[in-house]
């Protein structure tokens, strides 16, 4: 009997957090488990051999933000076909469901799906339900005891708390609000992930409410409460909040919530991203995002190497969430989540959330996924 169940023969590996960069090694998959990564398995050992020998074999993807509580939130899509499906083994949903509605998105998102979904419960009880109504313009939604409650219940898969600051969602609830989300994240010691776009309230302000741990999403956003200020030049209470707080900066693509111009100008500046996400949801699916690995192209253009494109998207986000080594990384004994991918050299064209285009000469195509220890081919949930 084969005492491996998959193994991936002559990969070379791109794994920041394993010291394991441009190597070449296979690697032998039993259950759900990486039993060994070493230069040479026998191809007899194992009931399913996959030759890797032409792509790029990394962790599995992690997307920090995404939305996918499908028929329920307004901005949600199916989970599997645009996370396991591109790419992406673990990915976190950002606040479609609250207080009121998780129950439904444990029990036919999380509970059903073979990407490995978390959850940041929205501090409004009603989540997402409407882009029509702002989730936070009626205070009564803003429960604190009943999030506290949700959070003790599934204290297994909601990792954090999540906001939206913008003006037309929290009307003249910001300060109320976030008060209110940062009073659940208090008592559960869980984190907050924050949406800053156009806020009632200051970027300065925003910060001084969070805490090391804390997620700043749509990092590179373009507004009044973003990290560039009216000269081009980086906000300090931005610098201050990556260098000293231990606040963690997300891209958060989505439709409207990143911009060139302003990742050129932090940058260049020397504020980077800690983690790269999509914000995947159906506003941006078919255009400007489409898939966390064309998120992760813009910043090969933007000029991260590729070992450091891997590591937002691997190790970085893994650490954030208190799971590096479970996944992550590629160690034996570790959940056996890797993503098969190839650069193509070839000219593109890329868009931001906001009309800018850039062209790149490179791409990252996902090929095929493990979740699991079990192998997923590109179009399996078509």
């Amino acid at each position: 009997m084969p005492r491996y169940d998959l193994l991936i023969k002559q990969a070379t590996l791109i794994d920041p957090a394993g010291g394991q960069v441009d190597v070449v090694r296979d690697i032998g998959i039993t259950d759900d488990r990486i039993e060994t990564v070493g230069e040479e398995i026998f191809e007899e050992e194992a009931a399913t051999v996959i030759d890797a020998s032409e792509v790029y074999v990394s962790p599995g993807w992690i997307d920090l933000h995404v939305h996918v509580w499908d028929g329920v939130a307004d901005l949600a899509i199916p989970g599997d076909p645009n996370c396991l499906g591109k790419g992406v083994t673990t990915a976190y949903d950002a606040g479609s469901a609250g207080a009121d509605t998780y129950p439904g998105f444990q029990k036919y998102v999380i509970d059903v799906s073979a990407t490995r979904f978390k959850a940041f419960l929205h501090i409004s009880s009603q989540g997402q339900l409407t882009k029509g109504i702002g989730e936070l313009e009626d205070l009564r939604y803003a429960d604190v005891d009943r999030a506290i409650r949700m959070c003790e219940e599934y204290r297994e898969d909601i990792v954090g708390i999540k906001i939206r600051m913008s003006r037309n969602i929290v009307g003249e609830n910001g300060r109320e609000g976030l008060k209110r989300a940062r009073e659940v994240c208090e008592t559960t010691g869980l984190p907050l992930m924050l949406h800053p776009n156009a806020s009632p309230m200051s970027l300065a302000e925003m910060l001084n409410e969070m805490r090391s741990g804390d997620v700043m999403t749509h990092c590179f956003h373009k507004s009044d409460t973003g990290v560039i200020d009216t000269d081009g030049k980086v906000r300090p209470e931005a610098v201050k909040a990556t260098q000293e707080d231990g606040i963690l900066f997300d891209v958060g693509h989505g439709a409207g919530s990143f911009a060139f111009e302003v990742a050129e100008a932090a940058m260049s500046q020397s504020l980077l991203p800690g983690t790269i996400s999509s914000d995947l949801h159906k506003y941006n699916v078919e255009g400007p995002v489409y898939s966390l690995a064309l998120t992760m192209s813009k910043f090969l253009h933007l000029g991260l190497s590729l070992e450091n494109v891997i590591e937002k998207v691997t190790a970085a986000p893994a650490q954030a969430m208190g799971v590096l080594g479970e996944i992550g990384t590629i160690r034996e004994g570790g959940c056996a989540d890797l993503t098969l991918f190839k650069v193509k050299e070839e000219e593109v064209e890329l868009r931001d959330a906001i009309g800018g285009i850039r062209t790149g000469d490179r791409t990252i195509e996902h090929v095929s996924t493990v979740r699991g220890g079990r192998l997923y081919a590109p179009g399996v949930f078509d």
